[in-house]
């Protein structure tokens, strides 16, 4: 199958559209960061509110154990207890890998205004760094209003972000991928070079869409709700296709590693009493292990 390259000009001109709005998006996050810590910082100070990682060491010391606890489970995960459907996901990730070059042909070859300016919004939706304010402003506005739910919901969802963005970070420096926009093929790689545009393997804005999704999905008995989410975190993987930002593999890769980041936190919490786990911890600035559990 012949490859088909977009037009120069014209996908320049996407390219910085999609940098200005990534850049827009990553100051409006930091914004809201900012307003977030202020305002929970301050509001002891006005009126009676739940503890929070803002104001409180003992809840943030408790964050972080808790996190510890579902990143063991993040590690163990792909053999102990999903072993199969490992198998199943390396196997999907080399038949993609065979595929990578003909999916990318056959989008070139189908450009149109109207994917453009979806898949534009798709990649927007999908930016790690607006999941990660979305999180955070669940998580103030439930310490805000005394809203325990919208708190922990908050909390779930930034605790799989983290988990799904500090893999990806780490794997995609590691193995070094160029991107297709390089123009090199699906198989070029230069691992740990921290070169511009080889980062493409995995793909950070499909691993933390499905790690919201699987989070939110987790949250409701509604099926339509579910396949509304898991559609939403779909397309943004689509996007990143489309868009030229990554290969096939690397968003089936990245769709897994969200999925089981969500899943970690999910399933961390939902440890029956009696259940421990050994995790990293920090007492008094002193590296620890602690037993995390449910009595």
């Amino acid at each position: 199958m012949n490859h088909v390259t977009l037009d120069t000009p014209r996908h320049a001109q996407f390219s910085a559209s999609y940098r200005f709005i990534s850049c827009r998006t990553r100051t409006t996050v930091f914004a809201t960061l900012m307003l977030l810590l202020l305002l929970t910082g301050f509001l002891p100070l006005c009126v009676e509110a739940a503890d929070t990682v803002f104001n409180s060491k003992v809840v943030l010391r408790e964050e972080f154990t808790r996190l510890g606890g579902e990143a063991k489970l993040f590690v163990k995960a792909p053999v102990d207890p999903y072993l199969p459907e490992t198998v199943a996901v390396a196997g999907a990730f080399a038949l993609s890998y065979l595929y990578d070059k003909d999916v990318r042909s056959d989008l070139a070859a189908n450009h149109s205004r109207t994917l453009t300016h979806a898949t534009d919004a798709g990649s927007f939706v999908g930016d790690p760094y607006l999941h990660i304010g979305v999180a955070a402003a669940l998580y103030g506005a439930g310490a805000l209003v005394d809203h325990p739910k919208l708190m922990r919901i908050g909390e779930e969802l930034g605790e799989a972000l983290i988990i799904s963005d500090v893999t990806t970070v780490l794997l995609k420096d590691a193995v070094g991928r160029g991107r297709p926009q390089t123009g090199d093929s699906n198989s070029s790689f230069r691992p740990f070079q921290f070169k511009n545009n080889y980062d493409s393997l995995p793909s950070m804005h499909t691993g933390s869409s499905f790690a919201m999704a699987h989070v939110l999905a987790s949250e409701t008995e509604s099926v339509p709700l579910k396949i509304l989410y898991y559609t939403g975190a779909s397309f943004v993987a689509f996007s990143r296709l489309y868009q030229e930002k990554h290969w096939t593999s690397d968003v089936v890769l990245a769709a897994a590693i969200g999925e089981l980041a969500g899943n970690a936190v999910t399933r961390y919490r939902a440890l029956p009493p009696g259940k421990l786990t050994l995790a990293p911890s920090m007492n008094n600035g002193v590296p620890s292990l602690a037993l995390l559990g449910k009595f």
